[in-house]
């Protein structure tokens, strides 16, 4: 199912240049050099910019801690 915009939460670190994009199931960031991290079903998932896997593991509170302070 689609979720509503009232759970999503979108924005750009303006000091970065991340793209985070967060709902209540997931939270990916996009980097200013393309790389992409997510953690979604309990996955942290990182790709670099071409969409190739370099970490797939069970992701940690510290991984999520990390990815919502961006």
């Amino acid at each position: 199912s689609a979720e509503s915009t009232a759970d999503v939460d979108d924005h750009v670190n303006a000091l970065t240049g991340d793209k985070v994009e967060a709902t209540r199931t997931k939270i990916q960031v996009t980097h200013r050099n393309g790389m992409k991290e997510k953690i979604e079903n309990g996955r942290f998932r990182m790709e670099d910019k071409y969409g190739r896997t370099i970490v797939d593991r069970k992701a940690t509170m510290a991984d999520l801690n990390r990815l919502k302070s961006l």
